[in-house]
């Protein structure tokens, strides 16, 4: 059964404009972007970059 709520991704905010670069590649505007409380769905290529950062 697929979930309804849309994937947490991983990313940097910019301090200027409010945008968010995520790790997947994704601009999302600052009007849109939120900081959600929990990481479920995350987004899978986002994890996956941030492992393999993380292990470096």
């Amino acid at each position: 059964m697929a979930s309804n709520k849309p994937l947490v991704h991983r990313g940097t905010k910019s301090w200027w404009t409010g945008d968010v670069k995520t790790l997947c590649g994704l601009t999302i505007p600052g009007r849109d972007a939120k900081s959600p409380w929990f990481t479920s769905p995350a987004c899978p290529e986002c994890e996956a970059k941030h492992k393999a950062r993380k292990g470096k």
